[in-house]
């Protein structure tokens, strides 16, 4: 999806050469391919363990929750991304995205694209064919004994595998689709096991499918030597996946290659304090449950996990930890897209009432991830009932990262991103570099924004993602420098944005960041970056962040370099607050928000500044939107400029 120019910037000829090498090797694999589809199917489907049940403990509102969830499915309702219920029929439409009403036709997918710019978005047909809602039927049927949930589960499957000929329609596009679609159902066979007589022809149905799975994955595998992402992780999760499930000729060597590939990626894929490289906490809660359910599965086999995979997962875990609020919580930056490799508790919770879904709502996977490494913790802990897992509780939160140079703020320096905390402030302040080496696939011009929590409410808040593929104008306006809480210059981007077709997951790699400084300053804690986005034109942005004891917050946004110039910051609002009074006083201006609290804004400068308030746009779930309110404030200034602003409010 990303042009060829943009991916081999700065890439050198050796390893252009073994880029092309493996492709070579790679479209002799695909060829391969459909002639390994028409032999004999040589593995057998075995249960390993990755549930083991303690039915009598899970509670009974969670019970309530997931029978609910599976009474939907049962009635062809189904829920996901920022969608639903939906009735869609029992089966649905597996290739259709009901939005556009487009759908993809049933032709060897080689041949289709995915991208077609009609409003279509194909990430509607390949999230609902992740089968994720199996387990959960699954589930339901564990928790209630009820056989209607066992047949809908198997109904529906047959029907998937029956209408989704391997290597045709827009199912079988990539491989990353293929592989959370094979864990899926490996994990619903293992929820319905044992299997009776009668049963028996329909397993092998769904085996032979799982070894087809197996094959394109393998053959249609998203490696590059040049740039990988969370596509290839997936890919390989899923290969170990299989790998374990499916016992056979080959499997075992298949489990060690897949699972020391996995052991290495973490390194590669996630820094050292714990951030995954796409610059986005959405990937960051989809790869960390990667690592998570691949550790769950090394466990259950007796595989000794190496300790930099868990020291690495650890430290993601960490840093979820300090990003969520006490709802368990994660902002939205970057790109969101509510990837999962299974639905927890929250997520079913969430996906009951999609529309209003907050789809980086974690605290069970953060109870889970926590109990998978012995680590004690305050989270929800319900979904450890399915695994056998003893949580650890722990009675009172220790917050700690990576770097923190003085109380009560932490940093995370290969991330770019810093939390500061006073009272019932929290401020998150974000200096991140352009994710997967300056490729920016998912990344957004968000350099010096905040995100401001006043009693756990978000204030101030990310604008999110929205969708993809769907209108290219709104995939870049959600990701453009004025959807998050930072300045623009002279109307220009942080990084450029091609408007062109062809380029929604590009980015240019212009505003490159500075580390983020944190110390203590007269009582305050002090956060400072800049970045050099608008260098081209002649400017440099720094912004220093002041989180006094009282919980309130100063802002200086400090603009040097030449020449004369327009500058426009934005606050986007949380959609509970409302802009109450919005007042010009020449060099000031004030503003009085209202929403838990009484929150006053003071903007000055030395220049005449004016100021608005607008509606827009935010998306707390993939797929919809919500209105909200933004704050406006414009100057013209020659350099050097400086914005201050103050936010209080009464205690």
């Amino acid at each position: 999806m990303r042009p060829v120019t943009s991916v081999l910037t700065g890439v050198s000829p050796l390893m252009l050469a073994r880029e092309a090498l493996w492709r070579t090797t790679r479209r002799w694999k695909r060829l391969r391919f459909l002639a390994a589809l028409r032999r004999i199917c040589p593995v057998r489907y075995c249960p390993v363990g990755y549930y083991h049940p303690s039915v009598e403990q899970y509670p009974v509102a969670a019970r309530r929750t997931l029978l609910c969830y599976a009474v939907l499915v049962c009635e062809g309702k189904f829920s996901f991304l920022g969608y639903g219920p939906l009735p869609l029929g029992f089966p649905p439409p597996w290739n259709l995205d009901f939005v556009s009403g487009k759908g993809w036709p049933q032709q060897p997918s080689s041949s289709l694209a995915v991208v077609r710019h009609d409003g279509s978005d194909v990430k509607v047909p390949w999230e609902l064919s992740r089968l994720q809602f199996l387990p959960v039927l699954g589930k339901a049927w564990k928790l209630s004994g009820d056989r209607r949930y066992r047949q809908a589960a198997k109904e529906l499957l047959s029907n998937w595998i029956r209408e989704q000929p391997v290597g045709f329609g827009v199912n079988w596009t990539i491989a990353m689709e293929a592989a959370l679609r094979s864990i899926s159902i490996c994990l619903l066979l293992e929820l319905l096991w044992p299997f009776r007589t009668e049963e028996m022809d329909w397993l092998q149905e769904v085996t032979l499918s799982l070894w087809h799975h197996l094959l394109f994955i393998e053959s249609h595998i998203e490696f590059s030597h040049i740039v990988r992402s969370n596509h290839y992780l997936s890919n390989l999760l899923g290969l170990f996946c299989l790998s374990m499930f499916l016992d056979g000729e080959g499997m075992t060597a298949k489990r060690h290659q897949y699972g020391s590939q996995i052991e290495q990626e973490i390194l590669r894929q996630v820094y050292e304090d714990g951030g995954d490289c796409e610059a986005s906490t959405g990937y960051q809660v989809f790869v960390a449950q990667v690592f998570a359910v691949a550790l769950r599965l090394m466990q259950v086999a007796g595989i000794i996990p190496k300790p930099s995979l868990l020291a690495r997962l650890r430290r993601m875990y960490q840093m979820m930890e300090e990003l969520a609020d006490v709802e368990g919580r994660i902002p939205h930056i970057g790109d969101v897209d509510d990837g999962r490799v299974e639905l927890l508790l929250d997520d079913v919770e969430q996906l009951l009432c999609a529309s209003r879904r907050h789809s980086l709502t974690i605290s069970n996977l953060l109870g889970l991830v926590a109990a998978l490494l012995g680590e004690a913790s305050d989270r929800r802990s319900e979904d450890t009932a399915w695994y056998g897992l003893r949580p650890i509780r722990r009675l009172q939160r220790h917050r700690s990262g990576p770097n923190s140079n003085c109380p009560g703020a932490v940093v995370f320096p290969q991330s770019g991103i810093a939390i500061a905390r006073q009272r019932e402030t929290e401020v998150l302040f974000l200096a991140i570099p352009n994710g997967l080496k300056g490729k920016g696939s998912h990344t957004h011009n968000d350099k010096l924004s905040l995100i401001l929590r006043i009693d756990r409410e978000e204030l101030l808040c990310d604008s999110g993602t929205a969708f993809y593929t769907r209108e290219a104008a709104t995939r870049n306006r959600f990701r453009a420098t004025a959807a998050h809480n930072t300045v623009l210059v002279d109307g220009q981007e942080q990084n450029r944005i091609d408007s062109g077709k062809q380029t929604l997951f590009c980015l240019g790699n212009e505003a490159e960041v500075t580390s983020i400084e944190s110390r203590e300053e007269d009582g305050c804690l002090l956060l400072e970056a800049s970045h050099h986005g608008y260098r081209r034109i002649g400017v440099l942005h720094t912004r220093t962040l002041l989180l006094e004891p009282s919980g309130f917050v100063r802002i200086n946004d400090l603009f040097t370099g030449i020449g004369r110039h327009r500058f426009q910051a934005h606050y986007h609002l949380g959609p509970i607050w409302k802009c109450e009074s919005l007042e010009e006083k020449e060099r000031q201006i004030w503003c009085r928000v209202q929403g838990i609290r009484s929150v006053e804004f003071r903007l000055s400068a030395p220049v005449t500044l004016r100021a608005w308030e607008e509606p827009t746009e935010i998306s707390t779930a993939y797929g919809t939107t919500r209105l909200t309110r933004r704050i406006c404030v414009a100057a013209d200034a020659s350099l050097p400029f400086s914005l201050q602003t103050r936010i209080w409010w009464e205690n």
